[in-house]
């Protein structure tokens, strides 16, 4: 959603690269929700990470959360089947990117070495924490 204005309740995120295209083009801005930060699949967000380098310790990117079913082991780790004593529970993984849905695109990303990074697997409560907030638009700069 392109929105005109900035609501109040939410901030911005420079874009500046089109790693989430055709949702978010560089040179936008990322709208976020300062209320909403419950990982859903599929969904964009604003994430932080800790950075000593930097003067607030802080640092942002923008993700795609994923969250597949897996079964998380008594003693931590993940496993794709049920093993004894596993619960099953959501991993949910960032993703920088967004790979073309065509299996012949992803190829050719691949090739040409337009391919993004993941991170993971998280708890639903880590990813809690990490998540700044939800994207929910996109502000664009009047020229």
């Amino acid at each position: 959603m392109i929105l005109p204005t900035l609501p109040p309740g939410r901030m911005t995120f420079p874009v500046e690269d089109d790693a989430f295209h055709p949702h978010l083009r560089r040179g936008e801005f990322a709208v976020v929700d300062l209320s909403d930060h419950q990982p859903a699949r599929g969904e964009l967000f604003l994430i932080a990470y800790r950075d000593l380098r930097i003067e607030c310790g802080r640092s942002f990117a923008l993700c795609q959360m994923i969250g597949r079913t897996h079964y998380r082991r008594p003693g931590g780790g993940w496993v794709h089947q049920p093993e004894a004593g596993s619960e099953p529970a959501t991993c949910w993984m960032a993703r920088h990117w967004i790979p073309p849905a065509d299996p012949r695109d992803r190829e050719a990303a691949l090739r040409s070495g337009r391919i993004g990074t993941s991170e993971g697997p998280f708890t639903a409560e880590h990813t809690t924490e990490k998540l700044v907030r939800r994207v929910v638009g996109v502000w664009v700069p009047r020229m």
